[in-house]
Parts: C-alpha cells; structure tokens; sequence
C-alpha cells in the first residue's frame, strides 16, 4: 500500500487506545502503520484516500466539539479521524469500541465525550514523534521503491545479456531529480561444448567519485549484486568487479526467480554466509557496521555480520591464520 494519504493512526491510538506495545519515538519504518493487522486501522487506510472528495466515513462525531473528527466504523470497533487542514493528511487519532447502547463507561462515544470536556483531546492530535515516524516511513519507501526500481533494471539487463554478452546501464538515484549515481556493466559468457558447459558472469560497477564508498553507494552495489546472485559466499570481487562462481544453466534459473519477485514485487534478498570468514580487525570493524563486504583470508569476498561467533569457521581461513607469523 502507499503511504500517499491514508488515514494513519497516532502511536498514541497504537499504545494507549489499541494496547500495542510500542516506544513512544515509533516503529519500524519499513513497517508502515497502516499496513497493521487491526480491524479499525485497516478501516482508517481504506476510507481516506489520495482524492479527498472520495473519503468514506460517517459524519462527524458530535461528542468531539474542540477537534473535529470524522467517524469511522468496522464491527463494534469505532475511530476518529482529525485531518491537518495544513496537510490534508488524516490522522486516526482515537478508537475504541461501542459498548453497552453507549451507556458503558469504557464506551467509545463516552471516553471520547468526557475527553472532550476535559480538553484531553487536544494531546490525542499527532505529535512531533507522529511526523518523524511518518518522514521515516517516507524515506524508507523511497529507498524500497527505488531498488526495485534497480532491480527490474537489472532483470532487463541480464536477460539481453544472455544473448548479447555484454550489456551497460545506469544506476538511478532514489531522487528523479539527482544524476545518476553510476554505471554498471553486466558481461555474460556462456560456453555450451560437448564436454564442457559454464555460464561465466562478470559485473563492474563504476560509481562517480561522490558515491564512492558512500552508505547509498553501497546500498546500490548490494542491490545490483544481491539481484543477480543471492548468495553472498558466491562472489568474489576485486576493484569494483565482481564474478560470482555459477553452475551452468544457473542464469537462466535466476532469470525466473528474478522474473517472479519483479511480478510480485518483492525484494531479492541476500542468502548470509555459510562460514565465519578470517579477515583483517580493521577492515572488519568498519565493514560490520557498514554492510560492507570485505575479503578473507581464503580469498572469498564476503559481508562479516555480527553474529559470526556462532558460525561454523572457514577451515582454510583457519589455517591460513595458523600460518602466519
């Protein structure tokens, strides 16, 4: 779903109306709020869309006099709906359920009239932690939006480059309007002898120099390299080319596995390394934190993670290690 103006709830409605567990600075923002699993959020996002004149609720709600809000309803569940006049965004900023012909003390329309008169209903409005968590949701969908963008492109490219061997593209920036952030060139060699098959496939990314070495750099790189093969103990890398080592008939797997995931638009995701690789404390410290892939000592390219301790050890890393002096 996109985030284009849906009504979305306040962590306030997640925490205290709803009972979700939750910090008060938000959630995850690669999980939009309105994609939670709840009847009356779900309510809130299908009935205030992206054409305000389309919006589904049922009035006003006449217990709420300081801050007008707009009734929703899903099964006994029952919301209020606040849009910033400033933003047209709407905010689901109060939900409960309708209890007791209304004469319930927890009742939905009674909490919300003694709110009301209070003057509570004014810390109900969004907060600044509200914004930020939707600017982060935002940024986030930018950047997924974008590397699937990156990897339809690469999808493209692989399948001329089966049959034309060597293929260069661009590499979009996440902002229409910034350049471009490199190039990337995918070269194919398919041997098919009686004796001897192989599909040999070789990618160099070239970044301009303020992308170079930079976290949407890389970013960029893992995507382009994590659509083309998964796995991450496959490639090896040296000066910005990479060859992961490949069966034969492989690419053509990848093309239908690729082809699915751009269908269903999904993300390829990175298969994690098998082994815990050796390779150099400094390196290490800065790739860790980074996402960076570094090389071993066996010569494998690879992304050290945290969690290392409880992998399996290279054994050729091992004595390797034991060998130095």
């Amino acid at each position: 779903m996109s985030l284009s103006r849906h009504g979305r709830p306040t962590l306030r409605v997640l925490r205290d109306d709803l009972g979700m567990a939750i910090s008060s600075e938000g959630l995850d923002p690669h999980s939009p709020l309105i994609e939670i699993d709840h009847p009356i959020i779900k309510k809130a996002a299908e009935s205030f869309g992206a054409d305000p004149a389309a919006d589904l609720h049922e009035g006003p709600i006449r217990s709420s006099r300081r801050n007008r809000l707009l009734e929703i309803k899903q099964s006994q569940w029952r919301g209020g709906v606040w849009i910033d006049d400033a933003t047209g965004e709407p905010w689901l900023v109060a939900a409960g359920i309708a209890k007791g012909d209304h004469k319930d003390h927890d009742d939905f329309y009674q909490r919300l009239a003694r709110a009301d008169e209070s003057g509570a209903t004014d810390a109900w409005l969004p907060t600044d932690a509200d914004k930020r968590q939707l600017r982060r949701e935002a940024a986030a969908m930018l950047v997924v939006e974008w590397e699937l963008t990156v990897q339809r492109a690469v999808l493209a490219v692989l399948k001329r480059a089966l049959g034309a061997r060597e293929i260069t593209f661009s590499l979009p920036h996440p902002k229409s309007e910034e350049p471009d952030l490199g190039t990337v060139t995918v070269t194919v060699d398919r041997v098919r002898d009686p004796d001897y098959d192989s599909d040999d496939l070789l990618v160099e990314i070239d970044l301009v120099d303020r992308h170079k070495g930079s976290r949407l750099g890389w970013t960029a790189e893992l995507r382009v390299l994590t659509t083309l093969e998964p796995r991450q103990m496959a490639w090896d890398s040296g000066g910005g080319i990479y060859s992961p080592k490949l069966d034969a008939g492989r690419l053509d797997e990848r093309v239908a596995e690729l082809q699915r995931l751009v269908d269903a638009n999904e993300l390829a995701a990175p298969v994690p390394n098998e082994l815990a690789h050796y390779s150099h404390r400094r390196n290490l410290a800065e790739a860790t934190v980074e996402g960076k892939g570094v090389r071993s000592l066996c010569g494998q390219y690879f992304v050290p993670t945290r969690d290392h301790e409880t992998t399996p050890r290279c054994p050729v890393c091992e004595e390797r290690f034991s060998a130095l002096p």
